[in-house]
């Protein structure tokens, strides 16, 4: 029967009906349109995370020393257009000039003197002697290019009148027997690589106008034979990384090269290192083919204390057994928010990155300060504020869109919220993760240069 018959007849039973099924239909609709607004919502952010990433201004990722090569050639032009001007437009009167305001050059460069005498003795106006009252210095940054030179090692030879034994000074010890690279090469080649992200093929080209070839698979092997001989100094740094009580840790991804396939499949490179305040600060980098929570685990064993991480669930197996307590990273809990206050603005994300604003303020306040002070101070003033932080989130939480990202970002803080309170009660452990973060960050720089590793032992080295 058709909802006009059912109208017509008058009869209640079949109304109810009608209207039960109605109301059933209208609740089924009313379900798939909030699952569909909320997926929209999701869209949403995810679009406007992915405009503010591709073209907004990523205050988290760049200092403003990190500027793209566009603003680097506006410069530039901007700098040529001026000295057109100069050369073009007529001197300008004198003006009463400016309290400078560029920075000195650094004292402790060596200075050369450059004396730039009058082309007379005389006078240019009437003639007279002149007579010398003082100099004017002004100074300009130059730069010396590196250039090779060779050493000679000259031993003059001896010999014994009576027993006719020759005898003659001892070559230094070099890191490559009988080769022909000084220390300072071997280093040059090592930091242009491992710290500039400079790949061999690059460094050729280099040498070869200063007038030196030195092939590709000649700089590789000096390259492994330093990564060789620094083993003993990685053992050694290994050792006294693990009798520091807090720790911190982070993983990158980092293609290497399978051999035989031709392919690269994806290892990681795992960073170590000690605390701010440590009596000593090691860090320390461990290259292995994935990501299994046992690199973690064999890298520090028989070790106990505090590990800082960033959440990565690899390293729970080092919670679980009693062997180290977790010590959360603000930062991280803190940068959902901020993504999603850039994608929308959101009055929840704003409030919370005001709350986690003031732990940071404290933070620096006492950054000088002993550990046993960073404690008092934090269990005196950040305590309280992160009790209220929390009851404020609880509330928020079921309120939130499941899925959508400020429910990711409450469930992410909520979650972890113990370890984020672990540093409450140390004053060794940091708030955040971010040194360790800046410790691998080279390595996304030279991922861009050299692309994969060629070996896992490279990765290594």
């Amino acid at each position: 029967m058709d909802i006009d018959s059912l109208l017509t007849s008058q009869n209640p039973d079949d109304l109810r009906s009608l209207a039960l099924k109605l109301l059933a239909d209208l609740e089924q609709q009313t379900q798939r349109n909030q699952t569909q607004a909320g997926y929209i919502q999701q869209l949403e952010e995810a679009l406007k995370n992915a405009r503010h990433w591709r073209f907004g201004r990523k205050s988290e990722a760049f200092q403003g020393e990190q500027r793209g090569l566009f603003d680097e050639d506006i410069e530039a032009d901007a700098a040529d257009i001026e000295q057109q001007l100069v050369t073009l437009l007529p001197e300008p009167e004198a003006e009463k000039p400016a309290a400078p305001k560029r920075r000195p050059l650094p004292p402790e460069l060596p200075r050369q003197d450059i004396r730039l005498a009058p082309a007379s003795d005389g006078c240019p106006d009437c003639g007279h002697a002149l007579r010398f009252i003082r100099d004017e210095i002004s100074e300009r940054l130059e730069y010396v290019p590196a250039r090779f030179i060779v050493h000679r090692h000259i031993r003059p030879q001896f010999s014994c009148e009576h027993c006719e034994t020759v005898v003659s000074a001892a070559l230094p010890a070099q890191l490559i027997e009988k080769g022909q690279p000084g220390p300072g090469l071997l280093a040059q080649v090592v930091c242009a690589k491992s710290l500039d992200h400079l790949p061999l093929y690059r460094q050729q080209a280099i040498y070869q106008r200063s007038g030196v070839d030195l092939p590709r698979s000649t700089l590789a092997g000096w390259f492994g034979a330093v990564g060789a001989a620094l083993k003993p100094l990685a053992d050694a740094l290994h050792h006294d990384l693990l009798q520091h009580p807090v720790l911190q840790a982070d993983e990158t991804p980092l293609s290497i090269l399978d051999p035989g396939k031709g392919k690269t499949r994806r290892g990681y490179l795992w960073a170590y290192i000690t605390a701010r305040g440590a009596d000593r600060s090691i860090v320390l980098y461990d290259c292995q083919p994935g990501r299994s929570g046992q690199y973690a685990r064999d890298m520090l064993e028989g070790w106990r204390g505090t590990l800082v991480v960033d959440g990565y669930a690899g390293y729970q197996a080092l919670f679980d057994s009693g062997q180290a307590l977790e010590a959360g990273c603000w930062a991280h809990a803190r940068r959902k928010f901020f993504e999603l206050f850039t994608a929308n603005k959101s009055p929840v994300a704003r409030l919370a990155l005001d709350t986690i604003r003031e732990l940071y303020k404290l933070e620096r306040k006492i950054k000088h300060r002993s550990a046993d002070k960073k404690r008092q101070w934090r269990r005196r003033y950040a305590k309280p504020r992160l009790a209220a932080f929390h009851q404020w989130l609880v509330l928020q939480q079921p309120q939130a869109a499941p899925n959508s990202a400020l429910r990711k970002a409450l469930d992410y803080t909520l979650k972890r919220w113990p370890a984020l309170l672990r540093y409450l009660n140390d004053g060794r452990v940091p708030i955040d993760n971010n040194r360790t973060e800046n410790c691998i960050r080279p390595v996304a720089v030279g991922r861009k240069n050299w692309l994969f590793a060629g070996s896992l032992r490279a990765g290594q080295r």
